[in-house]
């Protein structure tokens, strides 16, 4: 993992070998460089648990050296401690805001030898530290792409091809009902009446209409499959949603108008709506400028639908849909409302939960709202919820643009 102890840069040699040597009998390993070029250029492939830095020298200043560090992202994984022989408030300060993680004056590596060891001692805690936080980040990674990615397959069975497999066996298996039903029938009306005697006729009337119960028992149960084969195709497609919504690395590549973003999903639900002639009213209010962010345009479109889908089933076909923006301080403040059933404030903390399903007397997945705030926080956005019962609610979103 570290190629040696710790690495000295500093323009004076002399300097540098009775360093070395001093760390060499404390039993710890060293490389040093006079020249910062090549101390930088080493760092690139090798690392060291505790860097120490001369501030003042000819070629490239150990400020200078800093800022190289941060602009080729090696500080993140070193230690480095700058050593110099005129302290100054300036330097101190602009060393640590560069990076560096301690200051010592040289006098003190002479004559506080044990101190000076503490210092790097501290500088090696700190490795331990920052590689068992990358080994834990590591394997946190790790569980949550494989949850990521049992998620999402779990969700793509349920809501593909096992549905579509299923569906099909049971819409043959209905038509199969059907026509033995009407064969059945069909049999029956054509056996003449005057050639049975009563009670022969009664045991076929009684034998028909056990056939009869039996075909209409059968399908209205594959109806009822149906139904719940629906709802666990609707449960497949938010598992899919959210296993997209589990996003670690959280990178984005588009930039989105989340003024036109919110108009185009409003607008698209409500126009599949059409055909149910509800009575329900838009209100919408944007800001005249544009509202741009680096996003996922998928994913917050999908939360943008899942909310107004919400809010249009709240108000069961009659009421008022509103949406609101505004920009402030670098923030865009989103806010989508409904005038529906509202929630109890009992439940207002509930709905993020999956195990909260029900709302208005239905039954849902319970993931549609906790996707939508995962994938908000994924765009380092809030969101939250205002209600009241019988009057409706609102959902404020924030972005940071």
């Amino acid at each position: 993992m570290f190629y040696k102890d710790l690495l000295l840069v500093d323009d004076s040699e002399p300097f540098c070998m009775s360093i070395q040597e001093m760390l060499d009998e404390n039993g710890w390993t060293s490389e040093y460089f006079t020249d910062p070029a090549e101390g930088l250029n080493t760092l690139k492939d090798k690392n060291f648990r505790v860097i120490l830095l001369d501030l003042k020298m000819p070629n490239m200043s150990g400020l200078d050296f800093l800022r190289q560090m941060e602009t080729q992202k090696l500080m993140g994984k070193n230690y480095v401690i700058v050593l110099t022989g005129e302290i100054t408030i300036e330097n101190a300060v602009d060393s640590l805001r560069l990076g560096a993680k301690d200051f010592i004056q040289k006098h003190v590596v002479v004559e506080y030898t044990d101190l000076f060891f503490e210092r790097i001692e501290k500088g090696f805690e700190w490795q331990n530290e920052r590689l068992r936080n990358e080994k834990l980040n590591e394997e946190r990674k790790q569980a949550i792409q494989e949850s990521q990615l049992i998620v999402k397959s779990i969700g793509h069975d349920m809501s593909g091809s096992y549905y579509a497999s299923l569906m099909l066996r049971l819409q043959m298996l209905n038509k199969k009902v059907e026509k033995i039903k009407n064969e059945t029938d069909n049999l029956y009306s054509i056996i003449p009446e005057a050639s049975i005697s009563e009670s022969i006729k009664q045991e076929l009337e009684e034998n028909k209409k056990l056939i009869s119960n039996l075909a209409t028992d059968t399908i209205e149960k594959g109806k009822s499959i149906i139904t719940l084969m629906d709802f666990f195709k609707e449960l497949g497609k938010k598992l899919k949603e959210l296993g997209s919504a589990i996003d670690l690395e959280k990178t984005h590549k588009e930039e989105v108008d989340l003024n036109n973003l919110l108009k185009t999903a409003i607008h698209l639900y409500m126009d599949s709506r059409v055909q149910e002639n509800p009575e329900v009213i838009i209100n919408e209010k944007y800001t005249e400028t544009s509202l741009k962010m680096s996003a996922s345009k998928e994913d917050l479109f999908r939360v943008f639908i899942n909310i107004i889908e919400n809010a249009y089933k709240s108000m069961d076909g009659k009421g008022t849909l509103s949406t609101v923006t505004n920009y402030e301080n670098g923030y865009a403040n989103l806010e989508i409302s409904d005038s529906g059933c509202g929630i109890s404030p009992e439940n207002l903390e509930k709905i993020w939960r999956p195990d909260y399903t029900k709302w208005q007397g239905k039954q849902g997945t319970g993931l549609g709202l906790m996707i939508c705030k995962k994938v908000i926080e994924n765009h380092e956005g809030t969101i939250k919820a205002e209600s009241k019962v019988g009057k409706g609610t609102t959902f404020k979103i924030k972005f940071k643009l």
